[in-house]
């Protein structure tokens, strides 16, 4: 099973769906016909457009902050699942009985189907969809995940170094920063932590970090952009980060 996590960013970049990226995707599942694909869509511009139009009812109807938190992560939940369902009825329109018909709902749940694709969003709000990833990971016991982000590759800096300094010092700071091609699950989560914080962002998911940690021995992680991806999955040299061990 080749379980793939991509941003919503990837497939609706400006509240609009890029067809021609998806089409990308459908032909890399072609070239692979008797391998399994598992596909986790995130929210993306979207989600952030949903979450910044409901943000003054949010604040007007919840109590507090962690409800209004609370309130965004599933209004971002909802997203995933509207893109990934976008994505899913386009596979199905090429692969038709191949692509499970529904979008998962629980990423604990080991699906019993002989469809060969299949898509998920987010589940509970807590944290992002690389935690989603990574349980399904578990769910189906898969050696390896690739999450396609919107960086090249994993930086050693803290985010919580970095959180909340303008666009110009994070730029300058990640440019003079060291790359990290490969990494221990412990140096991972050294570097993003364990716990979830609303609103910092990390590379990778800091509760999908403490699941690495469980299966460290089992699970190995591929971190890249789009562009690289093919070389990823086929094994071929590429530009990101491996975590593994």
């Amino acid at each position: 099973m080749n379980i793939i996590k991509f941003g919503g960013s990837i497939v609706n970049p400006d509240g609009k769906y890029d067809n021609k990226v998806i089409k990308e995707f459908i032909k890399l599942v072609t070239d692979k016909p008797k391998e399994k694909f598992l596909f986790v869509v995130g929210g993306g511009k979207i989600c952030r457009n949903v979450q910044n139009s409901a943000q003054p009812f949010l604040e007007e109807s919840q109590p507090n902050q962690k409800m209004v938190h609370y309130g965004n992560d599933w209004l971002g939940i909802a997203t995933t699942k509207i893109n990934a369902n976008y994505v899913r009825e386009m596979f199905a329109n090429v692969f038709g009985d191949e692509v499970y018909p529904e979008i998962i709902l629980d990423p604990t749940v080991k699906i019993k189907s002989s469809a060969r694709i299949f898509f998920t969003g987010g589940w509970k709000p807590g944290h992002s969809t690389d935690t989603d990833m990574m349980l399904m990971a578990e769910t189906f016991q898969a050696d390896k995940v690739f999450k396609i982000s919107d960086f090249e590759i994993v930086k050693n800096v803290r985010p919580l170094d970095i959180h909340g300094k303008s666009k110009e010092e994070m730029k300058k700071i990640l440019g003079k920063a060291e790359d990290l091609s490969e990494m221990t699950w412990q140096e991972l989560a050294d570097l993003v932590g364990t716990e979830w914080i609303p609103g910092l962002n990390t590379p990778f998911d800091p509760v999908a970090t403490k699941i690495g940690l469980k299966l460290r021995n089992k699970l190995s992680v591929f971190i890249c952009r789009k562009e690289q991806f093919s070389k990823a999955l086929q094994g071929e040299k590429f530009r990101g980060t491996i975590v593994k061990g």
